[in-house]
């Protein structure tokens, strides 16, 4: 009998024992408990923890009218455009060309021109009235398949500003790019706005406006005006309204109507006595874009 109570008064303080809180049961054996972790120590592990590898990848094909960079003429027939691009946590790359279907600047059935480019974009969410704003690093290689003596390269630095006015199906946006080739020196300045009218609830069918003014050194308008234009100046302005279409969750279909013109007058002369014009011109295009 004796034993028995010994045995079950043993088992009873055991019990008890590992039912108690770990801080308990390490007083009871004369042990500190381990303190919570502090805040610094859950930041420092959350810092560590690397994010989830999902990278994004985006094809997209077009067809043009005629090929328009920055509101001047390329080539002033049919032209076809690829572009891929691949991006991961705020960090992209990717290559885009403008392959020639006609026989203008003597580069029938070839690409153009192509470029290649990387960068990497930092959202800032809490912003103040202007919303959330991505900030662009951005570098572009140009390459000129039969002119390589044109190949340059640029720094762009793009500041979005991804909500400037939202109500009901309405979306403005706008963004400010500074951009110079530091192989011919040239520096430009892109102002851009953006206006979305979604057309259901689903947000699949939406018309996209955009606009674009650009503004150019000396260097720049001699370089796009052959030598005509000297000083800076506005030298282009390009509005474009599209009809975005997003078929799937993977794959959208856009065409679109766009006008420039010169607003500067030295700009518009030199660009209506340019060889292709594009003093005041009306282009047409479409795109189908796969994003996985």
């Amino acid at each position: 009998m004796h034993i028995l109570l010994t045995l079950f008064l043993a088992l009873a303080f055991a019990t008890n024992a590992f039912s108690q809180s770990a801080e308990t049961r390490a007083q009871f054996y004369g042990q500190e408990p381990t303190p919570p972790p502090t805040p610094a120590e859950v930041r420092a592990k959350h810092l560590w923890e690397l994010p989830p590898f999902d990278p994004d990848f985006a094809v997209d094909l077009g067809w043009h009218s005629r090929n328009m960079r920055e509101g001047w003429t390329r080539c002033d027939g049919p032209t076809g455009t690829i572009q891929a691009e691949f991006a991961e946590s705020g960090a992209y790359f990717g290559a885009w060309g403008a392959y020639n279907f006609t026989d203008r600047v003597n580069r029938q059935w070839r690409f153009q021109d192509t470029r290649f480019y990387a960068g990497f974009a930092m959202d800032f969410l809490n912003a103040g009235d202007f919303g959330p704003v991505t900030i662009d690093l951005s570098w572009t290689y140009n390459h000129y398949l039969d002119h390589q003596t044109d190949d340059a390269g640029e720094l762009g630095i793009t500041f979005a500003f991804n909500q400037l006015y939202q109500k009901d199906r309405w979306l403005a946006t706008a963004s400010l790019g500074l951009n110079h080739n530091y192989d011919d020196e040239e520096t430009w300045i892109d102002l851009a706005g953006r206006l979305t009218c979604l057309l259901d609830i689903s947000g699949r069918k939406s018309i996209v406006t955009t606009f674009h003014l650009y503004w150019g050194d000396t260097a720049k308008l001699q370089d796009i005006t052959n030598q005509h234009v000297n000083g800076n100046a506005f030298y282009a302005v390009v509005i474009q309204t599209e009809f975005d279409w997003h078929l799937t969750d993977h794959l959208s279909l856009s065409p679109y109507l766009a006008l420039s013109s010169a607003p500067d007058r030295r700009a518009r002369h030199a660009a209506k006595d340019a060889p292709m014009d594009s003093s005041a011109l009306l282009w047409a295009g479409i795109r189908l874009g796969w994003q996985f």
